[in-house]
This record gives structure tokens, sequence and C-alpha cells, in this order.
């Protein structure tokens, strides 16, 4: 398989989202055992587990993921919106979101490391994942990266400016010379709208293809 080709140019830094992108998610999954098996109603684990930072008023899990709320004060609000109060397995629930790591996209991530790129991980995530995916045994690739940054440890998510700012402060580059490659359309779409370069995640392929491409695949003028 070819190498990635990047314009080396402009991009110094491939930001990797985590959840959806290195590894996998289960969150309909889990949702639907909210419902089915704690009696939570739909539009409750919808309110409590919306992670867009689009509404003024912030969700529980938006909450924990700049780090304003911890992990019990997190599980309490689920619990106190099922049947059974079972914070056992509400607990087990909210872990089960977190998959297995994506063999595919640290391959791709490596060979941009042998290339000359720094390659940091940025996720919006919470406490409690968090130290899930602190494990060396289930996440060995993890401690591969440059830089880690977690969202609750920042204090600061995406899609908000302030966040594609830190990162790139922290890196000591300018915007434009960041890339993000995330699953999530408004991360993307907010992240070129900042300066940075950006690429919306689909699989593994695509992303390798992009990536050959030069200029990163991406039309310039639209970033």
């Amino acid at each position: 398989m070819k190498s990635p080709v990047l314009d080396d140019s402009a991009t110094k830094a491939v930001v990797f989202d985590l959840g959806g992108v290195l590894i996998d998610l289960h969150a309909a999954e889990a949702r639907q055992e909210l419902i089915e098996k704690f009696g939570m109603r739909p539009r409750r684990v919808d309110m409590l587990t919306r992670s867009c930072f689009t509404h003024r008023r912030r969700s529980i899990t938006e909450l924990a993921m700049l780090g304003k709320v911890g992990t019990a004060e997190y599980l309490a609000t689920f619990g106190r919106e099922c049947s059974g109060g079972d914070t056992r397995g509400i607990k087990a629930n909210r872990l089960s979101v977190v998959g297995r790591e994506r063999r595919d996209v640290f391959t791709i991530a490596r060979r941009l490391q042998r290339a000359g790129m720094i390659c940091c991980i940025f996720s919006n995530t919470i406490a409690l994942h968090w130290q899930k995916l602190s494990s060396n045994r289930d996440y060995p690739s993890l401690c591969a990266f440059d830089h880690l940054f977690a969202s609750h440890l920042i204090a600061r998510a995406k899609p908000r400016e302030t966040a594609f700012s830190f990162v790139a402060s922290a890196l000591k580059l300018q915007m434009s010379e960041c890339l993000l490659v995330d699953d999530t359309p408004l991360n993307v779409e907010r992240a070129r709208t900042v300066g940075w370069l950006a690429l919306l995640f689909t699989g593994a392929a695509k992303l390798q293809n992009d990536l050959v491409t030069n200029a990163v695949g991406l039309d310039r003028s639209a970033c």
C-alpha cells in the first residue's frame, strides 16, 4: 500500500478523533439497552447523551466532557431516570459505548508518523471512558501517539473554536498547519471554519486515499 503523502508545507500535525475513528463506538446499542432494560424514555436518553454542544443548556454528557461533573454525578443522573436504579448496570452500559481499536486506522497513523507528521488524538470524552481507555492491555496503540488531548482534561470540546485553538497552541503550530480527521460533520465543518484542514472520516480506505492525494485531498479554497 502506498504511503500517505501530505503537503508538508501546510500540514504539520494530523489530529485524530478517537471514538468512531480510532476505536469502535456502540452508542446505538447502549441507547437501546437504556430504553429496553432500564426503562428510560427515548427522549430522556437523547437529552442526557447529547454531545453536539449546539444547545445553550448543556446535557450531563456535555458537562462531563468539559470536566464540570465527575463520574459519580454523571452516573447518578442516569440512575435517577431508570426504573430499577441499577447503578452498577448503568455504569456497565455507559462503558459499553467504548469499543475496540480499529487496527487499520492505527496503521495509517503509524505511516504518517514515519513520514514525519505529528500524530495526535483529540477526543470529546468523559472521565469514565478515559479510565477504560487508559488500559495498555486493551488499548495498546494509544500510547504511540505524540499527544493525547481529552476534552474533560483540557476543559474544551469540539466543535468550539477555543478547542481547536488550544490544541494548535499546545502543538506550537498555526491553525492552518493542523489537520483534523473526524467522523462528525459538524466538527469537520467548524474546524475548517477556524482555519484547520479537515477530513470527514467514513472508513480507513477512503482516509488512506484522501491522504495519498496531494494537498491531503482537500480543495484548499473550501478550507
